[in-house]
């Protein structure tokens, strides 16, 4: 059964309204009409059988049962990614999503290429939104990722919601995930990866100022998505959420 996102604060009793992109799915790409049953997820964890009872530019529905319902008492990840050049940052967010990041955070820092008016900060947030909604309806996850707004590095690093902070640096050689016997029992972990050009010697500096571990992905030289999947892969399974 087709499965679309709504906004909660868009209910009243048990009738709501999708929001646009969503409508236009129903009507325009699948052509579904009033009558169809549909599966409604709140992105936070409760999926509802529904009918639709209206077309238009925003489907009307009613919620006619509960299907299922998570908690998301897991362990929580965030995950504070410096941006990347164009397609590599989309499937870094589509990723993030399926592996079940809680919160990415976007950042700019000294080595990433290309600079952003807030505009076009805008317009990429708005496109990682998408890509992570849609991340969540193919691998049928019942909560959204939350995407921030790109913002600073020193803004990023004084509003760290975590009690164990792990920045991953190529340059560190002593310490690795398996050195750290607190994370195993971390109920929030913070993961921080560089661009392309990776952390400078200031930033991690500061970094460290603000309570973050250096840590290291061990020997081989990892691209820089790549280096952040396989960090939220191997922590997820550490902690207990995979």
């Amino acid at each position: 059964m087709r499965r679309f996102f709504f906004d909660p604060l868009s209910r009243k009793e048990d009738t709501l309204f999708l929001a646009e992109e969503e409508s236009r799915h129903v009507t325009k790409v699948l052509r579904l009409s009033a009558g169809s049953e549909i599966e409604l997820l709140d992105g936070q964890g409760t999926l509802y059988r529904a009918i639709i009872v209206a077309g238009g530019r925003q489907v009307e529905a009613r919620i006619v049962g509960v299907v299922s319902t998570e908690d998301g008492a897991g362990k929580t990840l965030w995950v504070g990614q410096g941006i990347l050049k164009g397609e590599k940052m989309d499937t870094v967010v589509q990723k993030c999503t399926e592996l079940g990041v809680n919160r990415f955070s976007p950042f700019q820092s000294s080595r990433c290429q290309g600079k952003a008016d807030p505009g076009q900060n805008r317009k990429r947030h708005e496109r990682w939104q998408r890509i992570g909604l849609a991340a969540c309806k193919q691998c049928l996850r019942p909560q959204l990722m939350q995407i921030d707004a790109p913002e600073s590095l020193a803004d990023l690093l004084r509003n760290t919601p975590a009690e164990l902070r792990l920045l991953f640096w190529e340059e560190e050689k002593a310490l690795h995930l398996q050195d750290i016997p607190a994370l195993p029992e971390a109920q929030s972990v913070a993961l921080l990866l560089g661009p392309e050009g990776g952390f400078s010697q200031e930033e991690v500096e500061l970094a460290r100022q603000s309570g973050w571990l250096t840590v290291s992905l061990g020997r081989r030289i990892l691209r820089a998505e790549t280096a952040t999947l396989t960090a939220v892969s191997i922590v997820q399974f550490l902690i207990g959420n995979l």
